[in-house]
C-alpha cells in the first residue's frame, strides 16, 4: 500500500507528512562534520600513543594508508546508499528497506550505542590527552605545585566525570540551539582545530631529536631522579618485554586498527543525509575528503615525531607507563606533552592541546547527531515512541531525542568511569562495524530487491564492470568492513573478543529484538501496521 493510497495514510502509517528536518549543509559542511567526526588530532594522538607501545615493529605510516583505502571502499558503499536513499538517520534507513525491520531496528541500536559510549570515551580523552598534559606541562616548567595537582586531580574518578558530564551536557545544548548554529560552530571549532595541527607540524619540523633528548632530560630528569631519562626509558622497556626484531607486516595490519578506527567518522554524514543539499557531491566530497585529509595530516605528522621524538621513545614510555613497569613520565606521554617538551615550552603544549581538545570535541555532537537521527528515524517509522520524533517548530531540532541521547552519555561516562567492567567495552565499535557491513551487503542486492526505489536513484543508470554502481560500490565496502571487523576481533588491544565484551553486545542484540516486537504489538493495538512504513522511501 503506498502513503497515498488511502485517506489519512500518511498520518497513520508514519509519524506526520514531514519530518521536519530541512537541508541546511552543503558540501564543505558536510566534510567539516566528517572530518570532525574522524578527529584528526585524536587519531595522531591515539595512533602514536598505542602505536608504538603494543604493536612494536609495526609501520604507522603503512597502517595509515591501509586503513584510509580500506574506509574509502566502505564510504563508496555509504554514498551509494545514501544518494539512493537520501533520508536522516544512519544505516537504520538503509537496512529497514532492504533487510528484516527487526534486524534493521536491532543493527541500529547496535551502532547507535557504540557511537553514544564512544561520546563518553571522547570526553575521558579531552581530559587524559588534553586538559591534564597540558597542567602537568605548566607546572614542569614554570614549577607550579598547583598545576601539578590540578593535572593529577582532573584524573581522579569524581572530577573526571563532572567534568566528562559537563562536556557533555554542553553538546546538548549546541544541538539543541539548531542545526545551523551547530554547523556554525563547527566550523569555528575545526578551524581552531586544523590550527592545533599545523602548529604541531610546525613544531616538529622546526626540532631535532638532539634538542628533544637535551630538553626532556632538563625537564624530566629531576623529576624522575635519572642523568639520561630518554635512554633510562627505553632500556627499562626493553627490560619488561617490550622490543622488536625489524618491521612486522602483522604488527602494521593490527596498529592500522588505530587508524581505521577513527576513519569510521568520515562516513557519519549518513545520518544526516536528509539535511544535506546536493546529495551526490556532498557526500562524495564530504567522505572521501575526510579520508584523504586526515591520512595526510597523520603521514605528515607520524614521520615527524618518529623523527624528532623518536618511535622506540614512545612505545618504551607508553609501554612502561600502561604496563606498571620501568621508568616513564609521571604524566601520559601523549603527543601534546612531547611538543611542549621540545620546545621546552607550556604555551606550545597548551596551544597544540586546544587543537587537539577541538578534534576531540568535535566527535561528541557529531556522534550525539548520529544517535538523535536514529532515534527520530525510529520515531517517524513508528517503531519507537513519537516524543523522539518532536521537532522543534522554530529550531527544527528535535529536542527530546538529544536529551535522552544527552543522558544516555552521562550514564555511559557514569560506567565507564567507575566501572572496570564497562572500562574496556572497545568491542561495541567493532559490533557497530559488522552492523554496517551487514547492511553493505544489502546493498549489493538492493538494486535487485528493489528495483522500485532504486530506478529513482541518480546513479540507478551506471555500471561498473557490468554490474549496477550499487552492487559494485557495496561489494567493495563489504569486503573491507567484514576485513576490518576480524582485524578488530583478533586484536585484544583495540577491541577483541573479551566474554564480558560479548555479553553485553549481545545484551544490546537482544534489546534491540524484543523492543522491536514489542513496539510492533503496541502499534498493532492502536491500529497501526509498522510493517506498511518499509515498503516505502521514509519521509522527508
Amino acid at each position: 500500500m503506498s502513503q497515498s493510497s488511502e485517506s489519512g495514510g500518511e498520518q497513520r502509517i508514519f509519524l506526520r507528512k514531514a519530518s521536519g528536518l530541512i537541508r541546511t549543509a552543503g558540501a564543505f559542511d558536510t566534510f567539516v562534520f566528517n572530518i570532525g567526526l574522524v578527529s584528526v588530532g585524536l587519531g595522531v594522538g591515539t595512533i602514536m600513543f598505542y602505536g608504538p607501545a603494543y604493536y612494536a615493529g609495526g609501520d604507522l605510516i603503512l597502517a595509515c594508508l591501509i586503513g584510509g583505502v580500506f574506509m574509502a571502499a566502505i564510504a563508496f558503499g555509504m554514498i551509494c546508499w545514501s544518494v539512493t536513499l537520501p533520508r536522516s538517520g544512519g544505516i537504520y534507513v538503509f537496512g529497514s528497506r532492504s533487510l528484516p525491520p527487526f534486524l534493521a531496528l536491532t543493527l541500529s541500536l547496535v551502532e547507535i550505542t557504540a557511537w553514544l559510549f564512544y561520546c563518553a570515551i571522547a570526553a575521558y580523552w579531552i581530559i587524559i590527552l588534553g586538559i591534564s598534559p597540558t597542567l602537568a606541562m605548566i607546572g614542569y616548567v614554570t614549577g607550579s605545585e598547583g598545576a601539578l595537582n590540578a593535572a593529577n586531580w582532573v584524573v581522579e574518578p569524581w572530577p573526571m566525570f563532572a567534568i566528562g558530564s559537563l562536556i557533555l551536557i554542553l553538546s546538548g545544548l549546541i544541538l539543541s540551539a539548531g542545526m545551523r548554529f551547530y554547523l556554525t560552530v563547527q566550523k569555528v571549532v575545526f578551524a581552531t582545530a586544523i590550527l592545533g595541527s599545523i602548529l604541531l607540524i610546525v613544531v616538529l619540523a622546526l626540532g631535532t631529536r638532539e634538542e628533544f633528548v637535551a630538553n626532556f632530560t632538563a625537564i624530566m630528569g629531576p623529576v624522575i631522579d635519572n642523568p639520561d631519562p630518554y635512554a633510562a626509558i627505553i632500556a627499562s622497556a626493553k627490560e619488561n618485554g617490550w622490543g622488536y626484531d625489524g618491521s612486522s607486516f602483522t604488527q602494521t595490519l593490527l596498529v592500522s586498527n588505530w587508524a581505521f578506527l577513527p576513519l569510521i567518522g568520515s562516513a557519519f554524514s549518513i545520518a544526516i543525509g536528509g539535511e544535506i543539499k546536493s546529495v551526490e557531491k556532498s557526500q562524495t566530497y564530504g567522505m572521501l575528503g575526510a579520508i584523504v585529509g586526515a591520512v595526510v595530516i597523520w603521514v605528515i605528522t607520524i614521520t615527524l615525531a618518529n623523527n624528532v621524538i623518536g618511535y622506540d621513545f614512545l612505545g618504551a614510555a607508553v609501554f612502561n607507563l600502561l604496563e606498571g613497569v620501568g621508568i616513564s613520565t609521571p604524566t601520559d606521554p601523549a603527543i601534546t606533552l612531547m611538543a611542549g617538551i621540545l620546545m621546552k615550552s607550556w604555551v606550545i603544549t597548551l596551544l597544540v592541546s586546544i587543537g587537539l581538545i577541538c578534534w576531540m570535541w568535535m566527535w561528541i555532537p557529531g556522534m550525539h547527531t548520529f544517535a538523535v537521527r536514529a532515534l527520530v528515524a525510529w520515531s517517524f517509522d513508528r517503531v519507537a515512541p513519537d516524543a523522539l520524533g518532536k521537532i522543534s517548530p522554530t529550531r527544527h531540532t528535535p529536542t527530546v531525542a538529544i536529551t535522552v541521547s544527552v543522558i544516555i552519555t552521562v550514564i555511559f561516562m557514569y560506567l565507564f568511569v567507575f566501572s572496570s567492567f564497562f572500562s574496556t567495552i572497545v568491542i561495541l565499535i567493532e559490533a557497530a562495524v559488522l552492523a554496517w557491513s551487514i547492511v553493505l551487503l544489502a546493498g549489493v542486492f538492493f538494486p535487485y530487491r528493489r528495483p522500485d526505489i532504486y530506478e529513482k536513484s541518480p546513479i540507478a543508470s551506471r555500471k561498473i564492470l557490468g554490474l549496477p554502481m550499487m552492487t559494485f560500490a557495496c561489494g567493495l565496502g563489504f569486503i573491507a568492513s567484514q576485513a576490518y571487523f576480524w582485524n578488530l576481533f583478533f586484536d585484544e588491544v583495540a577491541a577483541g573478543h573479551a566474554t564480558n565484551q560479548l555479553i553485553i553486545v549481545g545484551g544490546v542484540f537482544a534489546i534491540g529484538v524484543i523492543f522491536y516486537f514489542v513496539m510492533k504489538a503496541y502499534r498493532a493495538s492502536q491500529g497501526v501496521d509498522v510493517t506498511l512504513a518499509f515498503k516505502e522511501i521514509p519521509i522527508e
